[in-house]
């Protein structure tokens, strides 16, 4: 069975960096939980395909493989876990996704992410920003911005605030989508070890 909470816990450790790797052990340690059950659920995770390793010496160093269909179906659903906490938190984010629903259903929108108090909608056609600015009160509360999905996609690979602040509030799994296509991207940062800007 995949999907468990000790799964989703050693996923989210990855999910709030994705430009890092972790040894096992530094997961455990993170987690405050046993190594012996961690590496367990680990070797279990690379054996599906949901972690990889990076050979390092006699060592090795896992990240999460969005190019692996279970790993992106673990991303959703912690980034839609995300976005129920903030329901839960505030209802006025209910008000807010309903509208945003609506702007969906009207306008191309690939999906919305909120970050700090920016609204950042990636749409394929940025000819129809006014016309979306037209039909929300969004403005009053919030900074919109418009990006496709290239340009969100470079503002995530070099903003650790973004890749770690943020909810979807529409399109979860475009949005996963979105970011799975920076795998290869992702590992090259890794491998040479940048770091994003804060």
């Amino acid at each position: 069975m995949i999907g468990n909470k000790l799964e989703q816990d050693i996923i989210k450790v990855f999910e709030e960096n994705l430009t890092e790797t972790f040894s096992i052990n530094s997961i455990s340690k993170r987690l405050k939980k046993s190594y012996p059950n961690i590496n367990k659920k680990s070797h279990f995770l690379l054996k599906e395909g949901i972690l990889g390793k990076i050979d390092i010496g006699k060592s090795y160093q896992c990240f999460l493989n969005l190019n692996n269909d279970k790993a992106r179906i673990f991303l959703a659903i912690i980034e839609l876990n995300k976005r129920d906490n903030l329901l839960t938190k505030n209802s006025k984010f209910n008000g807010i996704i309903l509208e945003l629903f609506q702007l969906g259903k009207k306008f191309n929108i690939e999906t919305v992410i909120m970050h700090k108090k920016n609204l950042i909608f990636i749409c394929h056609e940025s000819s129809k920003k006014q016309d979306i600015l037209e039909h929300t009160f969004l403005t009053q509360e919030f900074n919109i911005v418009f990006l496709n999905r290239h340009q969100f996609q470079e503002q995530f690979l070099n903003n650790l605030d973004l890749q770690r602040y943020h909810y979807i509030l529409l399109n979860t799994e475009n949005y996963v989508n979105i970011i799975s296509e920076l795998n290869d991207r992702l590992i090259t940062k890794k491998l040479i070890g940048q770091k994003g800007q804060l």
